[in-house]
């Protein structure tokens, strides 16, 4: 015999409860809700919105609406909660603007707690966080709160503000694909990239998730603190590659190579004057701490007596990161005459006049639709993530003049913290992210 559960039914918008619903049903089998189910649910749910924007929406409707929202928001371990219980009670988040409810288990005294207001009344109240970390809902005077929803709102979970933003991020990555893309052909004169930026901004993403979603052939090299180690890591990818064959190499936080005149030529020496890695130092002394492999690959690129090590790259295309700006014609030129001023600045403008480079430098507001757009899907957050997602970056919206950390990382811990504390999640996203205003 299937369980019968209360079911509290909320549809928020923008943080918001418009309405709530109480129902009584009978909790499905886990394993009897197909993908296929889990579609058509999704359709009816979206259907039903428009009658309750409408003012259509009546009781009877409210116990179809509770089965469809169960059907898409119910995972393995809700429902195993759900089944354990003896008085089983849940609360639905359902987003007005459709997508994929949240399922919230909670025990009888808080089911009743978040419902002791009037059921199947619009009421206009704020879900807010009490001090044990659990969302609570309070009432507040509806008459200085009205929900004027016009029809471009209705379709997105964002404000005009923040679609501008978005659509403005959207112009640029189009931008940057297109100076990235393989289109470009390996021969092209200027086919090197080079991404500069604050560190955070998400320069090492965005490279990583175009060259996986294209399919191409890449290395990454990382974390390389002399140029030395730089040429070991070249020597290593390159001697296990066919050298007639395009690879794409990712040089991340090159931020060594651009600190000295000697490492700004020696980018000039791979990127287009030579098209290879050339380090004229003895390297015997050097070689005897590292593996065995990797002494065989770098002893691999020496000939005769020489000291040093050449890494032929005329197959190769760079795509280099870093956080430190170069200079513009009109920015050295300004500096000319000024003595000890232009130094390194020719060096790093020469190789950005041979490159093709962007710069990236936001306003948080920008920076929040940089961080927004790598969680949604054609412009729209995904209907499995719809409630987490939007809190997630209503939270970022609303704290971004004030979070310390403001970073696609700071994105993805928020989620992981979402993982480990489901029903305290908020309060630990302020203990993590606004502790110094406390």
């Amino acid at each position: 015999m299937k369980r019968t559960m209360n079911v509290g039914l909320f549809i928020i918008n923008d943080g918001e409860v418009k309405a709530k619903y109480h129902s009584k049903r009978k909790l499905p089998g886990i394993r009897s809700i197909s993908e296929k189910q889990k579609h058509l649910a999704r359709k009816q749910i979206n259907g039903m919105l428009p009658k309750w924007r409408d003012a259509k929406f009546t009781s009877e409707f409210a116990d179809e609406f509770s089965d469809q929202c169960l059907r898409v928001g119910l995972d393995s371990v809700s429902w195993g909660k759900l089944k354990s219980d003896k008085l089983p009670h849940c609360l639905l988040y359902l987003p007005q603007i459709g997508g994929d409810p949240h399922v919230r288990i909670v025990n009888k005294e808080e089911w009743t707690k978040q419902m002791e207001n009037k059921i199947e009344t619009k009421v206009d109240e704020k879900i807010t966080v009490n001090g044990q970390g659990t969302l609570q809902i309070q009432e507040f005077n509806a008459s200085r709160h009205q929900d004027k929803m016009d029809p471009e709102s209705a379709q997105s979970p964002f404000s005009p503000d923040q679609l501008k933003l978005l659509n403005k991020v959207e112009r640029l990555k189009t931008s940057l694909n297109t100076i990235i893309s393989p289109r470009m052909g390996i021969n092209t004169k200027y086919r090197h990239v080079i991404l500069a930026g604050a560190a955070g901004l998400g320069k090492t993403h965005f490279v990583k998730s175009f060259l996986e979603s294209n399919n191409l052939p890449y290395a990454r090299i990382t974390g390389a603190v002399s140029l030395f180690s730089l040429g070991v890591r070249l020597a290593c990818i390159m001697a296990n590659r066919n050298p007639n064959e395009t690879l794409y190499i990712h040089i991340d936080d090159a931020d060594v190579a651009f600190k000295t005149e000697e490492g700004c030529n020696l980018l000039k020496q791979m990127l287009f004057d030579d098209n290879a890695f050339v380090y004229e130092r003895n390297i015997g002394p050097l070689l005897q701490g590292f593996p065995s492999e990797v002494r065989d690959a770098v002893e691999s690129f020496r000939s005769g007596e020489s000291l040093g090590f050449r890494v032929p790259l005329e197959n190769v295309v760079f795509l280099i990161t870093t956080n430190i700006p170069l200079p513009s014609d009109s920015d050295v030129a300004n500096l000319f005459g000024r003595s000890g001023q232009s130094g390194i600045l020719v060096h790093r403008n020469a190789i950005r006049s041979r490159c093709r480079y962007r710069y990236l430098d936001f306003s948080r507001e920008m920076r929040w639709a940089w961080i927004a757009s790598v969680f949604l899907i054609d412009g729209r957050i995904a209907d499995h993530e719809n409630f987490i997602t939007k809190v997630m970056l209503d939270f970022l919206w609303e704290n971004r003049q004030t979070m310390q950390e403001y970073t696609i990382r700071t994105a993805e811990l928020m989620q992981k913290i979402v993982r480990e504390y489901p029903n305290t999640f908020y309060v630990e996203w302020q203990n993590e992210f606004l502790w110094h205003l406390n």
